[in-house]
């Protein structure tokens, strides 16, 4: 015998119809939050597209090769999420149930619209679908226990987590997503008794149908009906949902791991030619941002990575880079209303900026390679060309201009520190700084 099943068993015409209606309307909302979104970058200024695109096909492919390494390696092989316990075992699990559940379904549609052009093009049947559910099956396992990884770190609420109430909506869809899918696959398994193969290629779908052993074939047909489409209605309401929930960081995470150009410690230098066709220095508005930092705001998923080791959080600086990136995002969200778009100096205090090292811990450990050492040095550039300069960064300088050196030393001792392992001009100047 030939395994398989079809597709849209027990699902009557009109229901399919309505299916696909209600699926375009969801792929609609995703694209008018994305469409948003998108509007909200494309204010910072402008990032060379056309030099991406430029040249013959082997010359675009060396260009997007480390972007695309870096999706496929720091993305989708989670890399960067590693060597976290329990955060990052839920995080790969979800992931990789997520992927391979969005791949079987999308294949499952390719065999379905395939089937109706010639049932010879029909490949979901034999050992193709007995691997096919198999695998379906075991991997949906994967993205519940993912789940169930994220609704502990939830409840545990660790600090530098942020938190919103549309997290806790969005994880009790993705388990209601998990749990209904199963319900599904155990009552088309009461009223369709498969056998032999075709039962124990889905261990858990049969060991749900076990549960509905002492039920009718007309109640299990009318209850995977219902079941099929809540799954679907769930299905539906998590595409919609996903540009306007921490979500986005699906489509941004990537975004922003292919356009990111890493380079730790290195400042990006500005021009007297640019300072002359800008009229300014560093960032004051979210619009004198590029475009590409724009769209790495919505790629921050808050998840504390950055607070945990930003070694000036950690001596109770007034800085927090998780809160910077957002406190960005807020004033992003605010472009194009009827009021003018807040100065960034209004939220974000100068004392933050400098309390911040440029030591690069933040961006070093971001899964998505955020980084907020350069928004922070693109606003202290701002304060510097007003006169905004303060803290020992300030009298630093000034000590430079008056005694060419950084501790106000006379200039003929302005070399004395080198003499001990452990240089303190204090100690061989009283009136050097401690």
């Amino acid at each position: 015998m030939t395994y398989t099943r079809e597709t849209f068993g027990n699902i009557p015409a009109f229901s399919q119809w309505l299916f696909y209606g209600l699926a375009l309307l969801s792929v609609a909302v995703f694209c008018f939050g994305i469409w948003k979104r998108f509007q909200l970058w494309r204010q910072g200024q402008p990032i060379d597209v056309r030099g991406l695109l430029a040249g013959s096909f082997q010359e675009r492919l060396a260009q997007w090769k480390p972007g695309l390494r870096r999706v496929v390696v720091e993305g989708f092989a989670q890399q960067r999420v590693r060597g976290r316990g329990l955060p990052s075992w839920a995080h790969a699990s979800l992931v990789a149930g997520f992927l391979m559940l969005l791949l079987g379904t999308t294949l499952l549609e390719v065999d379905h619209l395939t089937g109706m052009v010639s049932e010879q093009l029909k490949f979901h049947r034999g050992t193709y679908y007995l691997i096919y559910e198999f695998t379906l099956d075991i991997f949906g396992l994967f993205f519940l226990l993912g789940c169930i990884g994220f609704l502990i770190r939830r409840l545990w609420r660790p600090p530098s987590v942020g938190h919103k109430t549309s997290d806790w909506l969005v994880l009790a869809l993705f388990i209601a997503i998990g749990l209904t899918g199963y319900l599904v696959e155990g009552l088309r398994m009461v009223w369709q008794q498969p056998t032999g193969l075709g039962a124990s290629c889905s261990p858990v779908g049969k060991w749900v149908a076990s549960g509905f052993s002492g039920w009718t074939e007309s109640q299990a047909r009318t209850g995977h009906l219902w079941i099929w489409w809540l799954h679907a209605l769930l299905v539906f309401g998590f595409f919609a949902c996903i540009p306007f929930t921490r979500l986005i960081h699906f489509v941004t995470g990537p975004l922003n791991l292919f356009l990111t150009k890493p380079a730790l410690g290195q400042l990006v230098p500005i021009t007297i030619e640019e300072m002359e066709k800008t009229e300014r220095m560093g960032v004051s508005d979210i619009r004198h941002f590029t475009q590409a930092q724009l769209l790495s705001l919505d790629a921050c998923m808050e998840c504390g990575r950055c607070e945990e080791a930003c070694p000036a959080f950690a001596t109770a600086k007034p800085l927090s880079p998780k809160k910077v990136v957002q406190d960005l995002k807020g004033i992003m969200a605010g472009i194009g209303g009827t009021a003018p778009t807040t100065p960034v100096h209004e939220v974000i205090e100068a004392e933050t900026l400098w309390s911040c090292t440029a030591c690069n811990a933040c961006s070093y450990v971001c899964p998505v390679r955020v980084d907020p050492v350069r928004l922070i040095i693109d606003m202290r550039r701002h304060l510097v060309a007003e006169g905004g300069l303060s803290g020992t960064a300030a009298v630093a300088l000034r000590r430079m201009q008056s005694s060419a050196n950084p501790w106000g030393l006379p200039p003929s001792e302005r070399g004395k520190w080198m003499e001990s392992a452990s240089p303190d001009p204090a100690g061989s100047n009283p009136t050097s700084p401690s």
